[in-house]
């Protein structure tokens, strides 16, 4: 009983103002632990409770800040750029001496998240270095984010490689950042033909010089980007607006699948949204079920039986 007590009044945040002193406490229980315990419970304890590993932590908070996670081995480390402007989380996972992983980070998926790393401090370098060589991918983000009307994702963040943006009540425009800032698979979801026409004319003429949202709107001799609800319905007496909803699910969002109903038919009368996922899955079960050659379901749409296809990726 007197051992649970001293774990627990521990591990009492109230006791501590820096991650140190909780190290410091840590490295002191450890040893006394050594000192009491029969051999037996010190190879538990070595097991469990590395002290190397928290003299490590000890040392990495003095330089960035770091919290524990549901247990002593999970880490979040907040690195900070070189412009001061960006805080960035990565997770780290303790799983025995001079072994740690990346569990968790708000950035496109990168070659080195699967290494196992010898120390924090290794991590952390290599990290930071990688978020500073991205600054001008997480300004043109920012940029969109800022200025245009988002689709999808429903809830933009850096981790996200892709934005689709309004350009008018039936047409989005899906645009890739590569990770030095530039534009890359730049589409248009349910387009009409003078759109697709600009976009074509638009991206031989891409000028370099000029950022993403620049671009967008030279391209679609735009001075600004349409409201995210372009087809607003108000309620009575009501300032809520009626989300979109999809035209097979009946709802705007699913529980398992992220995005919301896009205009996907092609007939500029249809004026009816689905989710990609909805509308794949329908044309597949129209067409007795067979999954489509390259990943593309053909068929008709649902509501106006105008011919529609659709991609079984959901960023595309």
């Amino acid at each position: 009983m007197e051992r649970k007590n001293q774990v627990r009044e521990l591990f009492c945040t109230r006791n501590y103002h820096s991650l140190a002193m909780l190290s410091d406490n840590l490295n002191v229980f450890i040893q006394e632990s050594l000192i009491n315990f029969s051999n037996t419970s010190k190879i538990i304890v070595l097991d469990l409770i590395d002290r190397l590993y928290f003299n490590e932590v000890k040392e990495m908070s003095a330089l960035v800040d770091i919290y524990f996670g549901k247990t002593l081995k999970e880490l979040k480390c907040v690195i900070i750029d070189e412009e001061g402007l960006r805080e960035h989380d990565i997770f780290i996972k303790y799983s025995g001496p001079n072994k740690y992983t990346i569990t968790n980070l708000n950035l496109p998926y990168l070659p080195y998240q699967d290494e196992v790393y010898g120390s924090i401090n290794e991590i952390i370098h290599k990290f930071r270095d990688h978020v500073n060589s991205l600054k001008n991918y997480f300004a043109e983000l920012e940029r969109i984010d800022r200025f245009c009307s988002v689709m999808e994702p429903l809830y933009p963040t850096y981790r996200d490689d892709y934005r689709k943006i309004l350009i008018d009540d039936r047409t989005w425009l899906h645009v890739e950042v590569t990770p030095d800032g530039g534009a890359t698979n730049i589409n248009l979801i349910g387009q009409s033909e003078p759109w697709h026409d600009k976009l074509h004319t638009g991206l031989l003429n891409w000028d370099h010089d000029k950022d993403i949202v620049e671009n967008i709107m030279s391209i679609f001799d735009l001075s600004g980007f349409p409201s995210e609800f372009p087809e607003v319905a108000l309620k009575p007496d009501s300032d809520v607006i009626e989300k979109q909803i999809c035209g097979i699910c009946l709802s705007n969002e699913l529980p398992d699948t992220p995005g919301v109903p896009q205009p996907l038919c092609q007939n500029n009368s249809c004026g009816v949204y689905f989710h990609r996922s909805c509308l794949y899955e329908w044309l597949i079960a129209n067409a007795g079920g067979r999954p489509p050659a390259f990943g593309v379901a053909t068929g008709t749409c649902p509501t106006c039986l105008h011919p529609i296809a659709c991609s079984e990726n959901n960023d595309r």
